[in-house]
């Protein structure tokens, strides 16, 4: 048996949209989207039909500390075999699209599911397979995002990622607690290959006619949160010439943040995605307001640029309101390549199941980018449907969606009989 050969209802498309249909319950919102925030309620009845779906394909499930889940598929002969990583996550953003990270683990899935009925009918691997979900990729209710695969690479401590916390103070331990997923399992070894597939959140691959994106680059960004702080007073009888309002300086600064990318058309993107303001009261001036600062660019020097008049921008809109300004943190994200041997094996895999391929860029962060620097890595995307995403109209064909999952079937199968090398998968022997 190989994996050329599984039965549709089982392994294939019918099988993916059924996974993906149960999540979307999870979460499910009148628009047709979810909100399933990490380690929320609705983020637990999710992570419960992931371990559902392990423990029924013959895999072990382990949860480690912040609650990221692994589905471990012991496929190789040998205690110590390599480990091929595959999955995304769970969270959403509020009012999301019921697919993004959702794809890529429900696909990872059904590959695992496929792998331990091909190992089981006789087919040899010399590495073993995994399947995750990775807690906090989102960064919509903790920040920062991609928590849960930076924790596991040692990026973050994990005390330093349980002590965040959301709008109410509620940290991420709190939040596991409450769902029973703060585990207390060893985490897998790092992978000798780590893949991903996603749903492109972009136009490219429609407007080129083409199935499968390659991941070869990330565009970088600068990430700021910063908090105007201004002295609370009543909107009434407090007189115009004395306020210090922190929603004022903010409202500059936005504008002047959007103004910002204008200087580079197309190649900066700039955004103030979330405002908490305090107290926000319609009767009260507001004293605190913190603002989450976005910039991206594929050229580094006028992100670096970009993030310098930022900074410009923020001290004048403190200025200009009479309000102070702190700096709460700053995160960078450097623009680098994924690695030319998985990209490689990607283009492979895409031929080999006549899939229409393009190589290309990818602005949004994912989790596959945690891992740059560790281990082989890739990134695969499928079209999304007028690009919408972070949205409950987010869509993506269900042909494409089939494509990309047979595209991953064939790339675990070829690592998982190479000991997780992608150069050796390439080769034609590791085909079918």
């Amino acid at each position: 048996m190989t994996l050329r050969s599984f039965t549709p209802e089982v392994d294939g498309p019918q099988r993916l949209e059924e996974l993906l249909a149960r999540f979307s319950a999870c979460g499910a919102t009148p628009g047709g989207g979810v909100t399933r925030l990490c380690a929320s309620p609705e983020d637990g009845a999710a992570r419960d039909i992931f371990g559902d779906e392990v423990r029924a394909a013959g895999g072990n499930l382990r949860v480690d500390a912040v609650g990221n889940q692994f589905g471990l598929f012991s496929l190789a002969d040998q205690a110590d075999a390599p480990l091929v990583l595959m999955g995304s996550h769970l969270d959403s953003q509020s009012l999301a699209g019921r697919l993004d990270g959702t794809y890529g683990v429900a696909a990872a899935l059904c590959v695992g599911a496929g792998l331990m009925r091909a190992r089981r009918a006789g087919r040899r691997f010399t590495a073993d397979f995994c399947v995750v979900n990775w807690t906090n990729e989102e960064g919509a209710r903790f920040r920062p995002s991609l928590l849960g695969s930076g924790t596991y690479l040692g990026r973050h401590a994990v005390a330093e990622a349980l002590s965040c916390r959301d709008e109410s103070g509620t940290t991420l331990s709190e939040a596991l607690d409450a769902i029973g997923y703060r585990g207390g399992d060893a985490p897998p070894p790092r992978p000798a290959c780590y893949l991903e597939v996603h749903v492109e959140q972009g136009t490219v691959l429609e407007e080129t006619g083409r199935t499968i994106g390659i991941v070869t680059r990330n565009w970088g960004a600068t990430k700021i949160e910063a908090a105007f702080l201004g002295v609370q007073a009543h909107t009434g009888p407090g007189r115009m010439e004395v306020r210090r309002d922190a929603l004022l300086a903010a409202a500059y600064a936005i504008a002047e943040i959007r103004a910002l990318a204008d200087a580079w058309p197309g190649l900066l993107y700039t955004a103030v995605g979330r405002v908490a303001v305090t107290p926000n009261s319609a009767n009260v001036v507001p004293a605190r307001v913190e603002l989450s600062v976005e910039l991206r660019s594929a050229d580094d020097t006028v992100l670096a640029e970009a993030g310098r008049r930022a900074d410009r921008l923020l001290d004048a809109a403190a200025a200009r309101a009479g309000t102070g300004l702190t700096i709460l943190a700053r995160n960078e994200r450097p623009i680098r390549a994924m690695p030319e041997a998985v990209c490689d094996l990607v283009a492979v895999c895409a031929e080999a199941r006549g899939l229409g391929a393009l190589r290309m860029d990818t602005v949004a962060g994912h989790d596959a980018l945690s891992f740059l620097g560790i281990c082989p890595t890739g990134l695969v995307f499928v079209p999304s449907i007028g690009g919408i995403a972070h949205n409950e109209a987010e869509a993506t064909d269900p042909a494409d969606l089939a494509a990309g999952l047979a595209l991953m079937r064939e790339a675990a199968d070829r690592l998982c009989r190479s000991g997780g090398d992608p150069v050796r998968a390439a080769r034609p022997e590791h085909a079918g």
